[in-house]
C-alpha cells in the first residue's frame, strides 16, 4: 500500500512539474526555403538557445519551461546564421500552454495565450495611434508647429492612457514590462514607483528599469537648488581634472555635456560659441563634458577631433565610456545642460537652455 501511494505522490508531482511549460505546434509555409541543417530555436533576451526542436516537411513541435515575465524569440537557426538576420523570427511570450503557429520568412500568425494576446492587441493599438499621429501630422503645413505639436502630446497622452490600462490588465506578465517601457520617460519617480508597487518583481528587476528609476532618483539629488556633484575626468592635454577645478570657483558655468557621434549635441555648437563668445569672461565660463565617447583604445581621440572640427575652444573635460557623471546627475539623454551659480549650486537645467534662446536665457539669469 504505501508503494502505491509513494508511486502516486511522484506521478502527481510529475504533472504538477509538467503544468508549467509551454508547447508551440507549428509549420513553416516556406520550408522550401529553409538554409540546410535548420532548425527550430527558441531564443532569450541576451540571444542564447534556450530550446531547441527539429523541423520535420515544413512542421516542429517546441517545448520549454514556461515564464510569462519575459519576451523570447522564436526563429529558424542554422550553421553560420548571421545574427542579423531576421528572417523566420516570432516575438512569443513563453508563457504555460499550448500555441499554434504558422511561420514564414517575413510574417506569423500566432494563436494561443493570454499574454501574447494582450502584447499583440497592445502593439497593434499603439502602432495605431503612431500612424494616426503621423497622418495628421504629414496633411499639416511646414509652418504649422504649434499644430504639430499639439498633435504630439495628444498623441503621447493617448498612448499613455493605453500603456497605463495595459499595466493594469497585465501587471504580473511581460505585458506590464512593455507598455512601461512606452511611458517611463514621462513619469515622475513617485509614479514610476506607484506603478512598480503594483507589477510584478521581475518589472522593477529589469536591468533598463533599474537604470532609469536611478537615473530619475538622481536627477532629484542634483534638481535646481541643490549642490553640485563633483566627478573626474581628463582634460583634452591628457591632465587629471575635476568638475570641482571649474564649478565652484566663484563663476557662472554653463556646463554641456556631449558627445562626438550625436547629431543634436552638434546643432547645439553654435548656439553654445555665441554664449562663449559673448558671456566668457571674469563672471562666466562654458564647459565641455564628453560623455558616452571612447576610441578603439579607450582613449579620447574621436571626442578631441570633434572639438577641433566645430571649434569648440571653451575648456573640456573627457570622461570617456565612464557612465558615472551622467548617473550622478540623472542623464538619460543628451545634449543635457546644466548651469551652475558662482558657488557651485545647481541654478538650472534642461530644455530652457538650449536653442537660439540660450545666451539670453543664460545672460538674463547671470545678470539677476
Amino acid at each position: 500500500m504505501k508503494k502505491i501511494l509513494l508511486s502516486l505522490a511522484v506521478l502527481a508531482l510529475a504533472a504538477a512539474c509538467g503544468q508549467d511549460t509551454f508547447t508551440v505546434k507549428g509549420t513553416i509555409t516556406d520550408a522550401d526555403q529553409l538554409p540546410e541543417g535548420a532548425v527550430i530555436s527558441l531564443m532569450n533576451p541576451a540571444g542564447e538557445e534556450i530550446a531547441t526542436a527539429p523541423i520535420t516537411d515544413g512542421t516542429f513541435t517546441l517545448k520549454g519551461d514556461a515564464s510569462d515575465e519575459q519576451m523570447n524569440i522564436i526563429t529558424v537557426n542554422w550553421p553560420d546564421k548571421n545574427r542579423r538576420d531576421r528572417s523566420w523570427m516570432v516575438p512569443f511570450i513563453p508563457e504555460k500552454g499550448k500555441f499554434d503557429l504558422d511561420m514564414s520568412r517575413n510574417d506569423f500568425e500566432l494563436e494561443g495565450g493570454t499574454a501574447n494576446k494582450a502584447y499583440k492587441r497592445f502593439q497593434e493599438d499603439v502602432n495605431g495611434i503612431a500612424q494616426d499621429m503621423q497622418a495628421k501630422m504629414m496633411a499639416l503645413a511646414d509652418d504649422a508647429t504649434d499644430e504639430a505639436d499639439k498633435l504630439y502630446e495628444e498623441g503621447m497622452a493617448k498612448i499613455k492612457d493605453l500603456s497605463l490600462s495595459a499595466i493594469a490588465k497585465n501587471a504580473k506578465n511581460y505585458v506590464a514590462l512593455a507598455a512601461l517601457q512606452n511611458i517611463i520617460y514621462d513619469l515622475d519617480l513617485e509614479e514610476l514607483d506607484g506603478i512598480l508597487a503594483k507589477c510584478g518583481k521581475f518589472v522593477g528587476e529589469n536591468d533598463a528599469i533599474k537604470s532609469i528609476r536611478d537615473s530619475k532618483e538622481a536627477e532629484i539629488k542634483t534638481a535646481e537648488g541643490q549642490p553640485f556633484v563633483d566627478f573626474d575626468g581628463k582634460t583634452p592635454e591628457g591632465a587629471a581634472i575635476k568638475l570641482s577645478d571649474i564649478v565652484g570657483k566663484g563663476k557662472w558655468v554653463l556646463a554641456d555635456f556631449w558627445a562626438s557621434w550625436c547629431g543634436p549635441c552638434m546643432g547645439e555648437i553654435p548656439n553654445i560659441k555665441r554664449t562663449h563668445e559673448t558671456l566668457s569672461g571674469d563672471k562666466f565660463t562654458v564647459l565641455g563634458v564628453a560623455v558616452w565617447d571612447a576610441d578603439d583604445n579607450g582613449g579620447n581621440s574621436t571626442s578631441l577631433a570633434k572639438m577641433d572640427e566645430m571649434g569648440m575652444t571653451w575648456p573640456q573635460i573627457f570622461v570617456g565610456d565612464d557612465k558615472t557623471p551622467t548617473g550622478l546627475y540623472g542623464i538619460v539623454g543628451i545634449p543635457t545642460m546644466i548651469l551652475f551659480a558662482p558657488d557651485g549650486t545647481i541654478c538650472k537645467r534642461g530644455g530652457d537652455l538650449r536653442g537660439a534662446q540660450m545666451m539670453e536665457k543664460v545672460r538674463d539669469i547671470i545678470n539677476q
